[in-house]
């Protein structure tokens, strides 16, 4: 591959454009001293240093919320970091913040984790786009689009990628979207070292192997091999240990904002890297499934589920006031018996995931992002589409491939999404329109429609549930992200559900609502027997809200942990060394 992309672009070697052969002593491609950023009373970084040397691939590895993205945004120039910090580029001192659309012009290109793309444009026009925004008003000079398709195939073709220039990158299957957007960082960097006269160029990649199978890793790999013998320089962000090992020749890391280690190429192993990243000698490894955790036959008939009969408008009061967040409480012991299955999931990038819930139980799934962890929520509940899988529920098994959202209401599933202004509330209708929304049918009795009823069901809501403020005419779009969470929790609750899937539930919400919303969930489970699929990055939030968390890795289970084992750092060790025995 290499041999093809040296050929095809008039570049043979490093020395073409007057740089030395990497390796050599020289000055380092970027030095990064001091960086540091709080957010409120969150400290992101604190005092950070990282250099790149050219021709070298640096791992850039940590925990969720060691700072690892919020280093990579300063360098884009997206964050502002804390005075004191210092960075330069190729030799050359650089303001910081990095003034808007100066990482481009100085060689530094990003792939990072959302790709950067415009879904409503073509191939084409994505390609375009970056070249002419970096040329300022010179974006503004005709478009000769004979010209820029002539150049697009060209690229595409330089790089061994086949893709329809027409066609919108939303109508992509991610994997491709991903390979767009590298190939198109891997080519503006290309550019940028034959017009610079032989500069330092850096691509950053941040979490590049999330949506790429096995074989396009490799495409990856290649790429970034193909860039350094060129002289360029790579920062490799990434949880994917095995990657690391394999494209690195040196892995800086970082836990709670500070670097902690970094070690070269062949001086560790896998399991040395995840002590440094979780801070624990001995960190404790997932348990792998047995036949000794099999639940028992019968679990479908425990507690007449199957008959239970949907509340009616008398006791909805009561579930709010059950629920509240008034009374804390922590997770107890689940029940032994699990009447909830979901077996042979299948669909996005789930392969054969299979798991049990006993009534009122919390179960967390942990995974990194691309495990396939994140795609649960959607594939149970019949949003998106799955290829196979059974979801037992009420002593009634559903295919879920078959399944539709209202379907799943029907068959008592609730689900919080990631985006609960886009999925999950109507942001333009009042808070008890939005909160009675599911149980609106019970007042419409002798062709009257008992709107009286239901006000004061929501009256009594916004007070049980902890709503700011405690007003029911207002609209949900005028509620902070905390509060219209909460509505989002009491319109499900109140409808009685038997499994609540949450995705991200506190997803940009403050300290206090996030803590009601944890009392509010484990309150419900208890007192109506609700199991719950709770689904974070956020290990610590599953630490905190679980009952047992279930490892997924690869779109499969890969182990499970429970009792005094779950912690954060366990769950973020027994993550990390899932993906490594998995792959």
């Amino acid at each position: 591959m290499s041999e093809q992309f040296d050929g095809r672009d008039g570049v043979s070697s490093p020395e073409r454009h007057g740089r030395d052969v990497p390796g050599r002593a020289e000055t380092p491609a970027l030095v990064a001293k001091q960086i540091s950023k709080s957010f409120d009373r969150t400290r992101a970084l604190d005092g950070v240093d990282l250099t790149i040397n050219r021709g070298e691939v640096v791992a850039l590895v940590g925990q969720n919320g060691s700072g690892k993205s919020t280093l990579v945004k300063i360098l884009s120039g997206y964050h502002e970091p804390e005075p004191g910090g210092e960075l330069s580029i190729d030799g050359v001192d650089l303001p910081l913040p990095v003034p808007p659309g100066m990482a481009g012009e100085i060689g530094l290109s990003f792939v990072y984790q959302d790709l950067g793309l415009n879904g409503g444009m073509t191939v084409l026009e994505n390609l375009n786009l970056s070249s002419r925004v970096r040329h300022g008003l010179g974006a503004w000079s005709p478009i000769w689009w004979r010209r820029e398709r002539k150049e697009a195939a060209r690229v595409l073709g330089l790089y061994e990628v086949s893709l329809a220039l027409d066609a919108r990158v939303r109508d992509l299957a991610p994997v491709h979207q991903a390979r767009l957007a590298i190939v198109r960082s891997a080519h503006d960097l290309r550019r940028f070292q034959q017009t610079s006269g032989g500069h330092s160029s850096i691509m950053v990649l941040d979490e590049p192997t999330v949506f790429l199978p096995e074989e396009d890793v490799r495409f990856l790999f290649d790429l970034i091999r193909t860039l350094v013998n060129l002289g360029g320089s790579v920062l490799f962000v990434s949880h994917d240990l095995a990657a690391v090992r394999e494209i690195a020749d040196r892995t800086v890391v970082l836990r709670d904002g500070r670097k902690v280690a970094e070690v070269l190429r062949g001086d560790f192993d896998e399991d040395d890297l995840v002590d440094l990243i979780v801070g624990s000698a001995t960190p404790r490894r997932a348990s792998s499934r047995t036949e000794g955790t099999e639940e028992p036959e019968d679990a479908r008939t425990v507690g007449g589920a199957a008959s239970r009969p949907v509340a009616g408008v008398a006791e909805r009061a009561g579930v709010a006031e059950r629920a509240a967040p008034a009374v804390a409480a922590a997770p107890g012991p689940p029940r032994s018996e699990r009447a909830i299955r979901i077996e042979g999931l299948t669909g996005g990038r789930l392969r054969d995931l299979s798991f049990a819930l006993a009534p009122g139980e919390i179960v967390g799934l942990a995974g990194l992002i691309g495990s396939g962890a994140e795609d649960v929520p959607y594939l149970l509940f019949g949003s998106e589409a799955a290829t196979a899988g059974t979801l037992e529920i009420g002593g009634e098994v559903l295919s879920i491939p078959h399944l539709s959202p209202s379907q799943a209401v029907r068959a008592h599933l609730a689900l919080i999404p990631a985006d609960r202004k886009q999925f999950g509330l109507g942001l333009e209708l009042t808070v008890w329109e939005n909160m009675v929304m599911l149980v609106q049918d019970d007042s419409f009795r002798r062709g009257v429609f008992r709107r009286d009823e239901l006000v004061e069901i929501a009256k009594k809501g916004v007070v049980d549930f902890g709503i700011k403020p405690p007003r029911v005419d207002v609209r949900a779009s005028a509620l902070s992200g905390g509060n219209q969470q909460k509505l989002l929790l009491a319109k499900w609750l109140l409808a009685g559900p038997r499994l609540l899937i949450a995705h991200e539930p506190t997803q940009g919400v403050d300290v206090g609502a996030r803590q009601d919303i944890y009392r509010i969930v484990r309150r419900a489970a208890d007192a109506a027997a609700m199991a719950v699929v709770w689904v974070t990055t956020d290990f610590a939030e599953l630490e905190e809200v679980c009952h047992r968390v279930v490892i997924v890795s690869r779109g499969r289970e890969s182990g499970e942990l429970q009792g005094e084992e779950m912690t954060e750092d366990s769950i973020s060790a027994a993550v990390l060394r899932q993906l490594e025995e998995v792959g």
